[in-house]
């Protein structure tokens, strides 16, 4: 499926909806949703990435809690809502960020497909890629330095996925993000 064609079928999404892109590190989640924030008016990206509490919360029930309750159940009562943004180099959370309602959600990162979401997401897009060119696109954006970090990263992901089955679960899937935005 292309590009185009994604965006033609979320012609049904509408304010207070919640698109979820998930998939293994270095798949195009950030640049996808990035695309669709573009073409879906009133729409707005929430990070996964800023939830997480360091590399080791990435796949913990604390996680999982601070998304629901930051995020999650506001969207789904349409209110507007504040979530803590986590500071990767500071290693704490540091600011907030504040969301207006009626808007189209996006969330986007590993873990945002979690079984435990589904419940709040409208369409769920599943972005795969293999461990190799995840890792050299990761190493690539955000440097050498977190190599090590990566590598258990990515062995904690294919236990989450293959626990969490979010690729059988997806109402889309794309091997990468879809190449007409690249």
């Amino acid at each position: 499926m292309q590009y185009q064609t994604l965006l033609s079928n979320l012609a049904k999404v509408k304010s207070g909806d919640l698109i979820a892109i998930d998939g293994p590190a270095g798949s195009g989640k950030s640049t996808l949703a990035k695309s669709l924030v573009k073409d879906l008016p009133d729409s707005v990206i929430i990070a996964v990435d800023d939830l997480y509490d360091g590399w080791a919360d990435a796949f913990t029930p604390r996680l999982t809690a601070r998304v629901i309750e930051q995020v999650l159940l506001p969207i789904s009562k349409n209110q507007e809502f504040r979530y803590d943004i986590y500071d990767w180099h500071k290693a704490k959370f540091v600011k907030s960020n504040v969301i207006p309602r009626d808007q189209i959600y996006i969330l986007e990162g590993v873990c945002a497909g979690h079984q435990s979401f589904r419940g709040f997401i409208d369409v769920l897009i599943w972005l795969d890629i293999s461990d190799e060119i995840g890792l050299t696109r990761v190493l690539n954006r955000d440097g050498e330095v977190i190599r090590d970090q990566m590598l258990h990263f990515q062995q904690a992901q294919r236990s989450h996925f293959a626990q969490d089955l979010t690729e059988a679960a997806a109402d889309y899937i794309f091997d990468g993000v879809p190449k007409t935005i690249l």
